[in-house]
């Protein structure tokens, strides 16, 4: 191990990258993404890489992420990665102070020269990584039902088990694109769905009750978030013909263990990008303690984001659920080499030091919003 040095500069850079496709959700239409590249470098010349990059639905533009990650590089600047991790400083905003956190354990993990995952199972104290694939789910966000077909058709032929459809806007309608989804899977695939919070309770059930006949396996999110949610998605579970996941419901530690006490989930879907690193971590370890299981997702980050995202998933206890990690193809671009991308349905766990991407500054000035801006030493 090569003890990291001081850290002597963190700079930040805003992007925007469009999706090749827009994507209907039950929240709306997303066209394109956009957040921070976050580098930490330290004196003898280490890099660490983190992204902070929320849904828009989160509220926090890209002028407040900067200046939250500005407020944070302040505070360690001129300290060890080793004396700054884990972060502590005030309250915590997931949605941004994931950048700084997640290029910190990066530094770290780089300088024991271990990958992430292996270096976040032994500071967690969970089982070391097996370094077996990562199954994943494909995302389907089309309208039609013909073109829902197709896009199951290449799925399958890409080597996907799994398929997520978006619904919430019609009942009729979804039902429509659900018959055509299960029709061109076969019976044995398994499709899930995914509602963003867009129904009501009672709204819900009916879904849910008609949606039962397509073979859905699990619904995410189908009541709103807020400070009902628990209570909500107990009623619905309690009713409910299909198992029901907490997604938007589910952003801390807290929020996993009210759900579990009250009997309101089957799953989870944690966000790295959204929970933070070490919260997310915290969550994995609950909900394998408690034998429910977790999903990893990413929410259409670059590079960066996912490669976080797979190597969470790869701590989660055998047999791994198919996790939501295949949206990188889905953007434009990306500002990063060396992420893993689905092969046959999984995705590899990078077994290089640390996170296992590296910066590709070409593809960051095509994609970025505005220069570089940093706090040095």
């Amino acid at each position: 191990m090569i003890p990291a040095g001081p850290i002597a500069d963190v700079r930040w850079r805003p992007w925007r990258i469009p999706l090749r496709d827009p994507l209907m959700t039950g929240a709306g239409e997303l066209t394109a993404r956009e957040g921070l590249v976050v580098c930490i470098e330290t004196a003898d010349g280490a890099i660490g890489l983190g992204e902070s990059a929320p849904l828009p639905a989160e509220g926090l533009g890209v002028g407040a992420l900067a200046a939250r990650v500005a407020e944070l590089a302040r505070t360690i600047v001129g300290r060890t990665p080793n004396e700054a991790w884990p972060l502590s400083f005030g309250e915590r905003v997931a949605g941004a102070d994931v950048g700084i956190e997640t290029a910190l354990a990066d530094l770290l993990a780089g300088s024991c020269g271990m990958p992430f995952a292996s270096w976040l199972a032994e500071r967690a104290g969970l089982p070391p990584p097996s370094g077996s694939p990562i199954p994943a789910n494909a995302l389907l966000g089309a309208d039609s039902p013909d073109a829902l077909a197709r896009d199951v058709t290449a799925a399958l032929d890409c080597g996907f088990s799994t398929v997520k459809v978006k619904v919430g806007r019609d009942v009729a309608a979804d039902g429509e694109r659900l018959r055509a989804v299960r029709a061109a899977l076969g019976p044995d695939a398994e499709l899930r769905i995914d509602a963003n919070g867009a129904w009501s309770e009672e709204d819900a059930v009916a879904a849910l009750v008609a949606h039962e006949t397509h073979g859905v396996a699990l619904c995410e999110q189908p009541v709103p978030p807020g400070p009902d949610a628990v209570a909500s998605l107990a009623w619905v579970r309690a009713v409910s013909p299909i198992p029901i996941a907490a997604d938007e419901s589910c952003a801390s530690l807290a929020d996993l263990r009210a759900l579990l006490d009250a009997g309101a989930v089957d799953a989870f879907v944690i966000k790295p990008l959204r929970t933070g690193l070490a919260e997310a971590l915290a969550m994995i370890g609950e909900a394998a303690a408690r034998n429910v299981p977790c999903i990893l997702t990413t929410t259409f980050d670059t590079g960066i984001g996912t490669a976080l995202a797979v190597h969470l998933a790869a701590l989660l206890p055998e047999p791994r659920p198919a996790c939501g990690l295949a949206t990188l193809p889905m953007l434009a671009g990306d500002v990063v080499r060396g992420c893993p991308t689905p092969d046959r349905g999984a995705l590899a766990l990078p077994d290089r030091p640390g996170l296992g991407v590296q910066l590709d500054d070409g593809a960051i000035d095509r994609f970025a919003t505005g220069p570089w801006k940093g706090v040095p030493a």
